[in-house]
């Protein structure tokens, strides 16, 4: 894939295919493989602090409100894992490129085996249900995400692809919230600590599942912004 900081990648014209809380998500016009991450407009790091009150711009610099920053940060840090299971729940990084819309953090794009991007969890769950085969996928990725403790801000439906493969299961890949914003990250000081605040992460993923499932039920449709565009 090129990388060439003098040229820059153009997204002019082109429609992103999800948008996060900060950042707008492309495929990447040269390879359909990799998505492109960049700051929507108005959202920039710099312009999310200045966004704060004033009494609340002193506890952090500007590079914490970057979400690439900390998704590269933790991304490349478990290339050092060799870990191969890691990339069944991660998206592997491929680093940074200059865009006309601001630097942009290239990533693997998870698609379904029909070559469709893959919805995330909310939309999959409205679409399809909690099934057996989502329960699966639920149940492999909590056992993985404990083990591994990797540090997260959220695991918000949203933020976990749900891609459908050949056999007809589902692999959970987390897109978005890695990375942390505590003053005090204390998960991290110790595996013990940190599978405790993943174990409380999952609970809270299992208890967002339920709520959408009698959401569903009751047919009180989540907002359309949590839905891809390209589908």
């Amino acid at each position: 894939m090129p990388n060439n900081p003098i040229k820059r990648l153009v997204l002019a014209g082109l429609e992103p295919f999800a948008h996060g809380g900060g950042r707008d998500c492309y495929v990447h016009p040269l390879d359909s493989a990799l998505c492109v991450k960049v700051a929507r407009e108005g959202r920039s790091p710099q312009e999310r602090r200045q966004q704060l009150a004033w009494w609340k711009r002193w506890r952090k610099p500007a590079e914490k409100y970057d979400d690439s920053l900390r998704d590269f940060r933790i991304l490349k840090a478990l290339e050092s894992d060799n870990d191969p299971a890691t990339w069944q729940h991660v998206p592997r990084c491929m680093g940074w490129v200059e865009t006309d819309h601001g630097r942009g953090l290239v990533t693997e794009l998870v698609r379904d085996a029909d070559g469709l991007i893959s919805r995330n969890l909310l939309e999959y769950l409205w679409t399809h249900g909690y099934d057996d085969r989502v329960q699966a996928a639920v149940d492999e990725f909590a056992r993985f995400w404990e083990r591994k403790s990797i540090p997260t801000r959220s695991l918000f439906l949203d933020n976990i692809a749900a891609q459908v493969r050949p056999d007809g299961t589902l692999r959970l890949v987390v897109i978005d919230g890695l990375g942390n914003t505590l003053l005090i990250p204390w998960y991290t000081w110790s595996k013990t600590l940190g599978r405790l605040w993943a174990r409380r992460k999952l609970q809270q993923l299992r208890r967002d599942i339920a709520a959408l499932v009698e959401r569903r039920r009751t047919q009180a449709a989540p907002g359309k912004e949590t839905f891809l565009r390209s589908r």
